[in-house]
């Protein structure tokens, strides 16, 4: 057979072997279209190898190679059709961010067009996993971003592995319920989404609430052209009936001023029915306000553990309650006393693990030079009137002075080499017994020998640590497991006598928050003030993220 013979018989197998390569290349969604986005997968995430990143969402690339090598290099999200079911139950799921306090436009996924390339398809596939991973950890551990800002917030919050949530989301039958689960499912969490999604509704339908005016205290019997506007603010917010029932719009009356109570309960103002400048300000609080507090609580609860502990004392410092909580019941509510402004007290867990009644005050050093030191300078006598003593140091061989000895007006804050030891007694600034939970703030609960700070409706006045209402009651709780230790024994032990320290059989834990608004079982949403700027500093840093 000559070569042109050979050639010939050759030509038509080559034709097709030729048009079919050509197909495949310029036709990739073509017979060859699955193997091809298949392999521009398996490339794409090789070639960006050793991580995948989004913005701060970063996993690294064995990983994702594993979770899709499983399904045979197989998209989960994109297809050359559009979404996959999986694809449409996660946009479904990021577009209801925002039912979350989360923000919808940090989660859109992409949308390649239907010519765009396999390469193109493959890329927006491992973004979209990206994305999920983001909005997977935002809505079970909070948002980074706003984490950073919280520097006087020190719970450790939970951790998600990103490996585990692709993994868990590629395996899920269901995906918007795997990934709801993944938010907090603290009661007080899902009273606060059922909050949020009233006050949106409050919004859209109505938009702003109106802004209530400066003028003179408002009580009832009078009359104003303010008193509409604050029935129709009472209204909304579903503290009274809608102001149109009214009979006289302009006339302070009987259940006006019961509405105003109401309103100042939640709002943690003392309820008189009288709209003085603290009632006026509350009231003068723009809506859209109302609902970024909330949402920025709900992130602090993102923060949380998701085990809070069988039973557990959870001090919110921002609402000055305490709750003892045992089996998912709240046991013993009591008001307390949180640091000053200034001396913040931080937000932190730890566990009580004992008691000490009849407790010495070893005075801190800040609060030595600070408070005491001046004090001491005005008035020699003040420290034997307060039963104060002084130490030449703080190790265990430290000798007692004499104060009188002492020539306070050499030292001052950066030159105080003495420890200052208050004795156990009526004046004692602990009271009589404190509750120890060890931590790097020296921050504790004790008793105190000014109760009657308890009636104030604000109580910033400790240096950090936390005055209890109840100090009798929560030691006898927290003793349960401790025979012998009775409500009679505590009390007996409380009236004075020696220092005693008594370790509980039973530890517990304790967390000490910062929440600005919570919903009771009832649908009530309770606003405080931000004591310490904190919310102020988040809502700016949502503001600007957003800006």
């Amino acid at each position: 057979m000559n070569k042109f013979t050979l050639w010939q018989s050759f030509r038509p197998a080559i034709i097709i072997s030729t048009l079919a390569f050509l197909f495949t290349v310029l036709l990739p969604w073509g017979n060859g279209a699955a193997d091809s986005l298949e392999e521009a997968l398996a490339l794409a995430i090789e070639e960006r190898a050793p991580t995948l990143r989004l913005g701060g969402t970063a996993i690294d690339a064995a990983d994702v190679r594993r979770v899709y090598a499983g399904r045979g290099f197989r998209p989960l999200w994109i297809s050359r059709d559009g979404p996959t079911d999986a694809g449409e139950a996660l946009r479904a799921a990021l577009a209801a961010a925002g039912d979350d306090g989360l923000d919808p436009t940090r989660y859109r996924l992409p949308s390649p067009l239907p010519g765009a390339s396999a390469r193109e398809f493959a890329d927006a596939e491992l973004e979209a996993s990206l994305i999920l991973i983001r909005f997977a950890t935002e809505l079970a551990t909070g948002q980074p971003s706003l984490r950073r800002h919280a520097r006087e917030h020190h719970i450790v919050a939970p951790t998600l592995a990103p490996a585990a949530v692709l993994s868990a989301a590629a395996l899920a039958p269901d995906l918007r319920s795997h990934l709801a689960s993944l938010a907090p499912s603290h009661p007080a969490y899902l009273k606060l989404r059922q909050a949020l999604a009233r006050y949106r509704a409050l919004q859209a339908d109505g938009g702003e609430w109106p802004a209530f005016p400066d003028g003179p205290t408002l009580r009832r019997g009078d009359s104003s052209a303010r008193v509409p506007i604050l029935r129709e603010i009472l209204a909304r917010v579903g503290d009274s009936p809608p102001a149109a029932l009214a009979l006289r719009p302009d006339y302070f009356d009987a259940a006006l001023e019961s509405a105003v109570m109401a309103f100042q309960q939640r709002h943690g103002l003392t309820p008189d029915g009288v709209v003085g400048a603290k009632t006026r300000a509350a009231l003068d609080v723009p809506l859209s306000a109302r609902i970024r507090q909330l949402v920025l609580n709900m992130e602090r609860w993102r923060w949380m553990p998701r085990d809070l502990g069988e039973i557990h004392v959870l001090v919110n410092m921002a609402g000055f309650e305490l709750t003892l909580v045992e089996g998912g019941a709240d046991v013993l509510d009591m008001r307390v006393v949180v640091g000053l402004p200034y001396r913040s007290t931080p937000a932190f867990s730890g566990t009580i693990t004992y008691l000490e009644f009849n407790p010495y005050w070893n005075i801190p050093h800040s609060i030595a030079t600070k408070d005491i030191l001046p004090r001491v300078q005005r008035d020699p006598n003040y420290l034997d009137a307060q039963g104060i003593r002084v130490f030449t140091g703080w190790g265990s061989d430290a000798l007692e002075l004499n104060p009188w000895m002492i020539d306070w007006w050499a030292f001052s804050q950066g030159n105080f080499p003495f420890r200052l030891r208050q004795d156990p007694g009526p004046k004692n600034a602990l009271g009589r017994v404190k509750f120890m939970f060890p931590n790097q703030f020296a921050v504790y609960l004790h008793d105190t020998p000014s109760p009657e700070l308890f009636r104030r409706a604000v109580r910033t006045f400790s240096s950090g640590c936390i005055r209890v209402e109840k100090p009798v009651e929560l030691a006898h709780h927290l003793l349960a497991h401790n025979r012998g230790w009775t409500l009679e024994r505590i009390q007996t032990e409380m009236r004075g006598g020696p220092r005693r320290i008594v370790t509980l059989n039973r530890a517990v834990p304790v967390h000490l928050t910062y929440l600005t608004a919570w919903s009771t079982a009832d649908g009530t949403v309770h606003f405080r003030d931000d004591i310490y700027g904190r919310d102020a500093v988040l809502s700016n840093a949502l503001l600007a993220r957003s800006g």
